[in-house]
């Protein structure tokens, strides 16, 4: 069975991803992960089509399979990805995830994929809704908690339901009450704040924050292969908001034109202002050779992407 993953819950996203993998009894390691926006679809359509050399099954991830939302930035050949779908390599299981709140169901041959792959939504909780969703479940498990603890446990946790359940679920293991202390030193911050730190960090050329970054991720058992996929977006969004804001743009025309969140942009912008757009470009290739050269067994991930911090950290 293939798989079709869209919503803006990127934790849901990976959880869901991590399913798939183990019941086709792939390790998350041998998965073979791709962005859409940076490798052509007949590689990877290759390597869907062919058999696996280690075990039995073999699972290849598409992400940012924009072609699936109303903005396309991938200048796919959708009808040869139609045509795989069509007849599929039984050994290979495809995942198509994309980050976004809806499928553009007007095009023909997303209903098509629709029809050839299951469909999942990873969606989010709404920001209104986020405060009293919370409270609910602080209720039904029962915690301890003071109000201030509560308010400060709120404004950390992202719009992502996984994250908060993980979360909870780590609280429930702290006996007595629960305090903003408690919440400070138990609770994380969610992946795209730090993420965010990281990418400005690399920027400043501050490696001592960015190691520190680095461990905590590491940590919290965040896979350097996701990691990187993720720094590479964020960088990517920080080069397209550079190129708009040279071009003039206000704010609002820029969320309009990227179809994001505003407070991302407004934060990206902020963040982006005092660089060229070909420092985010440097850092979207070195990390593109990064992840080839992991996937490829060329050096250990975590070794890897220390390096990579280190030299662009200096």
């Amino acid at each position: 069975m293939n798989y079709l993953l869209f919503g803006e819950e990127a934790a849901t996203m990976r959880k869901k991803i991590k399913q798939i993998a183990e019941k086709e009894k792939v390790d998350m390691d041998q998965v073979s992960i791709y962005d859409a926006e940076q490798i052509d679809l007949k590689y990877i359509l290759e390597d869907a089509g062919s058999i696996p050399f280690f075990g039995d099954r073999k699972v290849v991830l598409i992400q940012n399979a924009t072609f699936l939302s109303p903005k396309d930035t991938t200048g796919y050949d959708l009808k040869a990805l139609a045509a795989y779908l069509n007849d599929p390599l039984d050994s290979t299981t495809l995942i198509l995830s994309c980050a976004c709140a809806k499928l553009d169901q007007r095009k023909k041959i997303v209903k098509e994929f629709m029809k050839q792959c299951k469909v999942i939504e990873c969606a989010r909780i709404r920001e209104y809704d986020k405060a009293e969703t919370i409270r609910s479940m602080i209720t039904q498990s029962k915690l301890k908690i003071d109000e201030d603890a509560l308010r400060l446990f709120i404004d950390r946790m992202p719009l992502d339901m996984a994250i908060i359940e993980n979360e909870l679920a780590k609280l429930k293991l702290y006996q007595d009450k629960i305090n903003v202390e408690t919440i400070r030193n138990l609770t994380i911050r969610a992946l795209e704040d730090n993420v965010f730190d990281l990418a400005e960090a690399l920027q400043k050329k501050n490696l001592t924050k960015a190691m520190r970054l680095w461990k905590d991720l590491d940590a919290q058992q965040m896979d350097p292969i996701y990691l990187i996929a993720t720094l590479a977006a964020q960088f990517r969004f920080l080069f397209q908001t550079k190129v708009l804001i040279d071009q003039g743009l206000t704010k609002q025309a820029i969320v309009s034109e990227l179809a994001a969140h505003p407070y991302r942009v407004q934060m990206a912008m902020g963040q982006c202002r005092s660089y060229r757009s070909d420092s985010f470009l440097r850092q979207l290739k070195q990390l593109a050779s990064l992840d080839q050269r992991i996937k490829s067994g060329q050096i250990d991930k975590k070794l890897g992407f220390e390096l990579y911090l280190i030299q662009n950290g200096i």
